[in-house]
């Protein structure tokens, strides 16, 4: 099932009815994709991935009936799995409050605890975000994760450019992943089915490619077989 990952709804459309004898109209196979995109998004809540490095955040621009919309990621520099988006109408600050308040949900454990040994030991080992200079990151972040969390706000992709040392490129390339994958989509139909592709396509991105997937890096190990999807459906 990865393996077509990257084809088009008529592509998938064609290998079912030659392969399978069936064929399917666009929208049951859009209704599958949301359907098993809400079943795994369910699912991944559940776990709680071991952060490593630093949390990059950004958003990706992408096109939906014409109309600009945005998601927001936060990727583990160390490891590159999602913790999280959100598909955004539009650049509110009520988006980003969300997002971040979802995120601490998943990793509010993880932050305490860091920040508990910085108060206990005095060495300065809690997590730590990177965004660039939209001040919607910054007020989001003070909101959830003030004082228990560090923020670098600021960071421009090209940062070791000017020789310093951290940027913002963890997020940027899984932003790239998403935008090749896009292009040949030509935008989005609806709303629904632009999450519901993000939603999926992140769960890929985690627990499906590379021999040592995101997840397992991130201390989330599952026993899936060669179709990590299909499994993972079934789990």
């Amino acid at each position: 099932m990865e393996k077509s990952e990257g084809l088009s709804l008529s592509k998938i459309r064609d290998f079912i009815w030659q392969h399978e004898g069936y064929y399917l109209y666009d929208s049951v196979i859009l209704y599958w994709v949301r359907k098993y995109a809400r079943l795994l998004e369910n699912f991944e809540k559940n776990k709680k991935p071991k952060i490593k490095g630093r949390i990059h955040v950004d958003e990706v621009v992408l096109k939906e009936k014409g109309n600009m919309r945005y998601d927001i990621n936060a990727i583990d520099g160390k490891t590159g799995y999602n913790l999280g988006h959100l598909l955004a109408k539009g650049l509110y600050m009520k988006d980003f409050e969300k997002f971040f308040e979802e995120l601490r949900g998943k990793i509010y454990d993880q932050c305490m605890e860091r920040y508990e040994k910085f108060k206990n030991t005095g060495k300065d080992n809690r997590i730590v975000f990177v965004s660039d200079k939209r001040m919607h990151y910054k007020h989001a972040f003070n909101k959830c994760f003030y004082r228990i969390c560090r923020l670098i706000h600021g960071i421009p992709i090209s940062y070791k450019k000017y020789g310093l040392k951290h940027n913002n490129n963890p997020v940027e390339r899984y932003n790239e992943d998403v935008k090749q994958r896009y292009k040949i989509m030509r935008g989005f139909k609806s709303f629904e089915s632009a999450n519901a592709f993000l939603s999926l396509r992140r769960i890929i991105y985690n627990f499906v490619r590379g021999k040592e997937t995101r997840a397992m890096k991130a201390g989330i190990a599952l026993e899936l077989g060669q179709n990590r999807l299909l499994d993972l459906i079934k789990f």
